[in-house]
């Protein structure tokens, strides 16, 4: 019967059948989900790095790998909520569930079906919803999923990445289940082994200390032979012995599976052909020698050899052989025995943990960012490949290192007091440079403390370049705060540059100054010689003034012909004249312009903070009021104001 969540609507199914089959569709589920649920997980799960990794990478705040039953949706793993469960009844995560297939909402609030849901109306606040399906017995069980804020597109790239990450949980998901039945099946197999070997040890000394007393023991070791046999036939370990010179005694249950072959009077000579015995790389035969219970037989005590059973026909069994000689009390050699592990499912589990951590180096090496993790001794334990490109040092050159050790004293020092937040368990960031080669890139970093029964035992670094986007808001900044035709501040940079002034003002010892400058009949330029030698005036005047003052003062145009000078840390009048003399002086050479010399003067209107209560209001009148003054006296000069004895007006031609 075809799965009612794989048919589409309008193929004339009836709606009772659909009915039945999703109830039991959801039975097998929620079975496969309640062995999940018993299965224990630490403090810090194995699925924490996969939420961690998807919220890096989709850059949402929040990531989960959920679990859905009948009732509730609760959290395996969670990055970015304190929530450990939420009702079935608003979980989006569960309408993924249903349709076993990829939910992606990019705006909740404008979707119909999840606009009233109080996670979006309320407390987490969804906005953008991505959630992949994961699997368990071929039921979905739950999903990964990644949760923003605000509305977003999810393409797909990023859906085929989503997909990937979940694979990657689902891998982990299923894992779990398989290494906890193969712990319980090593620890009963240790159990039985070593019961084994207590067995064989009693049997061999009972034989050659009662050999007089056969009579009245030959009962009591019936019993155990009974008992011995049964628990050979039972247990999922193959038991091979022979006797001293060679002849196979005993070929237990499991061993006859694994060979799908009966005992049989073989020599050794023959064992590694007739019962297809190879080394563990599955392909070369075993010499006789080299077989475990000839070993054994010759007094070697074998400790898990790796071998290969490879029958013609059939699956290749990877074992693990245990072996060792059987001897009486007096030292003499009985023969020997091999216990077999098959470890062919539990090598297959390594084989898929090693292709899982091969994908994720992959993902990491290909990701245009720093990704590293530091121990517990603060020395790097993983870098991946861009390492080598941005800071030279391949991944091997670094693990065992410290970050000093590293890439310097200099490079760690930039990021030590984020580093330091990190190991007291709190995520930080920190931005700072790479320098390679006169080269410098701006990168931000972020630390996340490694956290493992409440302690730190590690620190994950995820460092991004933002070399771009800081040149940009430079680029922006200096648009901004400069005037394009002269380069030098303008109005918005000299406002703030006074409010700053008029705040430091009550800490200040001495005062500071406020110039307007105007070119003398500029209008008569600019008709004359027409707008072009008028810019190359103003931009030669604005020189010049930058020219007579000092660095720590501030030059800006206003707007056309009007320029200011901010004066920092006058000592009195007198320094602010020998200012303003200096420009005027410094506009006495005529201005060279193309063809053209052009005599150009300034007005000069100065306004003096020397005095306690100075707003940028007052500084500015008082400037400018100086300004009209020095008009009035004929132009090509300068006046004073000082706020100390307003409104009198100090003016000096």
């Amino acid at each position: 019967m075809v799965p009612a969540s794989t048919r589409r609507p309008g193929t004339g199914i009836r709606k009772s059948t659909i009915i039945v089959t999703y109830a039991h569709n959801e039975q097998a589920r929620l079975a496969a989900l309640a062995e999940l649920e018993i299965l224990e997980t630490p403090a810090e799960t194995r699925f924490d790095r996969y939420t961690r990794l998807a919220a890096m990478t989709f850059g949402v705040p929040i990531a989960l790998v959920s679990l859905v039953d009948a009732e509730r949706q609760w959290f395996k793993s969670r990055a970015g909520l304190d929530a450990q469960e939420t009702p079935r009844s608003v979980s989006f995560c569960s309408h993924a569930v249903q349709a076993r297939e990829m939910l992606v909402v990019e705006d909740a609030a404008r979707d119909p079906r999840f606009a009233a849901n109080p996670l979006v109306t309320g407390a987490p606040h969804i906005r953008f919803y991505a959630g992949q399906p994961v699997y368990s017995q071929g039921e979905a069980v739950g999903t990964l999923c990644v949760i923003g804020h605000a509305p977003r597109s999810f393409s797909d790239e990023e859906r085929q990445v989503l997909r990937d990450l979940a694979e990657l949980v689902e891998v982990e998901l299923n894992q779990m289940r398989a290494v906890m039945a193969r712990m319980l099946a090593e620890q009963a197999l240790k159990s039985l082994n070593k019961e084994l070997e207590q067995r064989i040890a009693a049997r061999t000394a009972e034989l050659e200390e009662r050999v007089a007393e056969a009579m009245r023991i030959r009962q009591q070791l019936e019993e155990k032979q009974e008992l011995l046999d049964a628990v050979l036939e039972s247990i999922d370990v193959g038991i091979v012995a022979c006797d001293a010179i060679g002849n196979l005694t005993l070929f237990n249950r499991s061993a006859r599976d694994l060979h799908g072959l009966d005992l049989k009077a073989v020599a050794p000579a023959e064992w590694s052909q007739y019962y297809s015995l190879h080394h563990a790389d599955g392909r070369t035969p075993m010499e006789m020698d080299e077989i475990p219970l000839v070993r054994a037989l010759k007094g070697e005590v074998v400790r898990d050899g790796a071998m290969v059973i490879a029958p013609s026909g059939r699956a290749p069994y990877t074992l693990m052989a245990s072996g060792r000689p059987l001897r009486n009390a007096q030292g003499k050699t009985l023969g020997a025995v091999v216990a077999m592990k098959d470890i062919t499912e539990l090598k297959a589990s390594k084989d898929r943990l090693a292709e899982s951590e091969e994908r994720l180096r992959t993902i990491t090496d290909n990701l245009p960012v720093l990704i590293a993790h530091l121990d517990q001794d603060h020395r790097y334990v993983f870098a991946n490949v861009v390492h080598k490109s941005w800071l030279g040092k391949a991944g091997e050159q670094v693990t065992g290192r410290t970050m000093a050790e590293a890439f310097g004293e200099e490079y760690w020092s930039q990021q030590q007091e984020a580093l330091k937040d990190a190991w007291d368990g709190k995520a930080s960031q920190c931005e700072h440079d790479i320098v390679r080669k006169k080269h410098i890139r701006i990168v931000h970093s972020t630390f996340l403390p490694h956290l493992r029964d409440g302690q730190v035992i590690g620190v994950y670094i995820l460092t991004t370049d933002a070399t771009a986007a800081r040149m940009h808001e430079r680029n922006l900044h200096a648009l901004a705060h400069t005037d394009a035709l002269t380069g030098i501040p303008n109005r918005r940079q000299f406002e703030l540059a006074l409010q700053a002034a008029v705040q430091r003002a009550p800490q200040r010892e001495r005062a500071f100054a406020l110039l307007y400058l105007d070119v003398d009949y500029f209008k008569q330029i600019d008709d004359s010689y027409g707008h072009a030698t008028g810019d190359m005036v103003l931009v030669e005047f604005a020189r010049r003034v930058r020219n007579v003052v000092r660095s720590s003062d501030l030059v800006a145009r206003l707007a056309g012909d009007e320029f200011t000078v901010l004066l920092d840390e006058v000592g009195s009048p007198r320094d602010v004249e020998l200012v303003a003399k200096k420009i005027l002086q410094a506009m006495e050479a005529p201005f060279l312009v193309g063809s053209h010399a052009i005599p150009v003067g300034a007005t000069i209107g100065v306004g003096l903070a020397d005095a306690p209560g100075v707003t940028t209001q007052s500084i500015s009148e008082l400037a400018d009021g100086a300004l009209y003054e020095a008009k009035g006296m004929g132009r090509n000069t300068f006046a004073i104001a000082r706020l100390a004895n307003t409104p009198a007006l100090e003016a000096t031609a």
